[in-house]
């Protein structure tokens, strides 16, 4: 016990020592992939914004003093190994192997401490270390949620759709042969794991199928465990405006000879953490009351985040009237003319409007009574 309180005071002394310089908290931290061994590569970013070196293009180095001083009595002169590489405006990232950079087995990493400066030292920021809040620390994900009697996991929990996720399975406590008697495990047979899967209640799909093998393929980390990377905006095409929901996955083999669910064989489901609420959407008829010797507009308000368009269908009788929308998400619109599309009809009680977006779900599928004229 008394060695361990030693080591905490000499490390709490350092980042004292260091923060005496500081300049600045990093505005994020993150790792690509998310979850990361000791001993396979992995790029850490930062993003320098709020700090003395935002604005900078070069020349930004790590000083980092646990596990280990990589470039001790260099903080005058960072060593050429110490530089990041700069991405664009103010994110720039390290690349390394941990056991290699830091010259230590596996087993004894257990954190990370350090901070980003400038090469003579002269701006730096303040330190990250994993007492910080995240996104501000760098941490290795804990393997024995996983290794356990967890089906799935991911990290960080956290997550955001346009920085790295990673999405763990152990293939031996999966659900397969739902149709039969369903067991566990047999997906842990399979020579490969993909990842058929879907965003908001599978509103949009990446499948497992030839053509995305080696897209939806994950990398075996060992002990019948599998881990997908993904930054989830890329990987499902989601626009800047789309509002993430949840998470939809049924894991396989690439011919779908081995297939993993959740428990009682359902699909795996991962909320998303933050669920900003949408505002209802209103659909509106003008004018309310119609007949064949009108023009109808339709219009529709506040649409769901991933409506990028909307299509109608008008049956009256035997005639048929189809189109799009126009406009944006907040408010999306058409008028059709009556008039001269039923002009050579004689009588007509009412006409059915079906309304769909984009992804094909029905809006509106409604009998819509006409007002009958005076002849």
């Amino acid at each position: 016990m008394k060695k361990i309180t030693v080591i905490i005071m000499i490390l709490f002394s350092l980042v004292i020592s260091y923060n005496v310089f500081s300049q600045g908290r990093i505005a994020e931290i993150w790792t690509q992939p998310a979850v990361f061994k000791a001993d396979e590569p992995v790029s850490w970013y930062f993003d320098v914004t709020g700090t003395a070196l935002e604005g900078e293009t070069e020349g930004i180095y790590m000083w980092t003093w646990f596990p280990s001083e990589p470039d001790a009595g260099n903080w005058n002169n960072s060593s050429d190994f110490a530089a990041l590489t700069h991405v664009e405006g103010n994110i720039w990232r390290f690349d390394l192997t941990p056991t290699e950079y830091y010259g230590v087995e596996a087993g004894s990493l257990t954190a990370f401490y350090g901070l980003v400066k400038n090469k003579d030292g002269s701006k730096v920021t303040d330190a990250f270390a994993p007492d910080q809040t995240p996104p501000n620390d760098i941490r290795l994900y804990d393997l024995s949620t996983i290794k356990g009697t967890a089906i799935i996991d991911y990290f960080p929990e956290n997550f955001q759709v346009d920085r790295p996720l990673s999405i763990l399975v152990n293939t031996n406590n999966t659900w397969s042969k739902c149709n039969t008697t369903p067991v566990q495990g047999d997906l842990a047979l399979a020579s490969n794991v993909h990842m058929h899967s879907g965003v908001n209640n599978w509103n949009i799909i990446v499948e497992n199928n030839t053509a995305n093998l080696s897209k939806t393929e994950l990398d075996s980390i060992g002990d019948g465990i599998f881990r997908m990377d993904l930054i989830l905006k890329d990987y499902y095409g989601l626009s800047d405006e789309y509002v993430l929901s949840n998470i939809n996955i049924v894991f396989a083999d690439d011919a779908w000879t081995h297939e993993g669910k959740a428990l009682n064989c359902n699909d795996f489901l991962i909320q998303a953490p933050e669920v900003p609420v949408e505002p209802v959407p209103s659909l509106i008829f003008f004018p309310q009351k119609i007949s064949k010797k009108d023009i109808l507009c339709i219009i529709r308000q506040k649409n769901e985040s991933f409506v990028t368009g909307l299509t109608y269908k008008i049956t009256a009788g035997t005639i048929e009237l189809t189109g799009s929308f126009e406009g944006n998400k907040d408010e999306m619109r058409v008028c059709v003319d009556l008039v001269t599309a039923l002009k050579d009809v004689a009588t007509l009680e009412k006409i059915n409007v079906v309304i769909k977006d984009n992804t094909g779900r029905t809006i509106t599928n409604s009998d819509i009574p006409l007002v009958q004229l005076q002849q």
